[in-house]
């Protein structure tokens, strides 16, 4: 095999070094974007919890079918590692979230080496036009109780692959239902839950509980329990480490 060239050496470190350079500001710009956000979201969460007229927290809720408590969980529950979640279907650093690490980390459930405990909350009805927030995270839960985790999973997917601009209004009941049947469950039996927002109460109650943990923003990550990251970046970074 021929030795490269002194100038194609060269080029290939500039390229490379030029790669580093764009990976790093991507990964700052995540960082001061997720930092705003964040701020923004931990404001918007505690202002709901505070201010929430008729308050019901803590009302008795209807819960899905499979969920352990509040977690709905994904996954093998031999898995060496488990990731709990806490996920509002409106949050745009939720998306970026599941942008970067999803595909990977579905890779790592399917081969067991993961499992995934996903805590759907809502607090960003005020970021929509038409309450987005809870009826997705209600129509999550539908999903869940009427075909089960790997169903819940294809809707999640679905849903921030979708996830409307803050101040839009996000997709009606009728085209949660069909991306629900889309994902497995009965159209029979889920479009009623999902109509009804029969898990509303359900949905009211996680996101009370979120807050009585000490979790104050979306997404929040803990691997084995422990966070995972004190940024939106740095738990990227985190996540992606775990999954190799």
């Amino acid at each position: 095999m021929s030795k490269k060239t002194a100038p194609q050496s060269r080029s290939e470190r500039a390229t490379s070094v030029i790669a580093d350079q764009r990976s790093r500001e991507r990964r700052r710009n995540l960082a001061i974007t997720g930092a705003v956000v964040g701020v923004a979201l931990v404001v918007l969460l505690v202002a709901f919890l505070a201010g929430r007229a008729g308050d019901t927290s803590g009302d008795a809720a209807q819960a899905p079918r499979g969920v352990d408590g509040y977690s709905v969980p994904v996954g093998s529950p031999d898995a060496p590692t488990t990731l709990t979640i806490y996920e509002d279907p409106q949050c745009p650093i939720c998306r970026d979230f599941e942008d970067a690490v999803g595909d990977r980390l579905s890779s790592a459930i399917d081969a067991g080496d993961v499992r995934v405990e996903y805590r759907i909350v809502s607090f960003l009805d005020r970021a929509s036009a038409n309450e987005y927030s809870s009826r997705a995270a209600n129509a999550l839960m539908a999903v869940q109780d009427t075909a089960g985790s790997e169903a819940f999973a294809a809707l999640h997917r679905t849903l921030f692959e979708n996830q409307p601009e803050e101040g839009t209004a996000g997709p009606e009941d009728e085209q949660l239902v069909a991306w629900a049947v889309e994902a497995g469950a009965p159209e029979s039996e889920v479009r009623p839950l999902i109509e009804d927002r029969a898990f509303d109460q359900f949905v009211v109650n996680s996101t009370d509980r979120m807050s009585r943990d000490g979790v104050t923003g979306t997404p929040t990550v803990l691997i084995d329990g422990e966070p995972a990251g004190d940024t939106p970046a740095a738990t990227v970074e985190a996540v992606l480490e775990l999954l190799g």
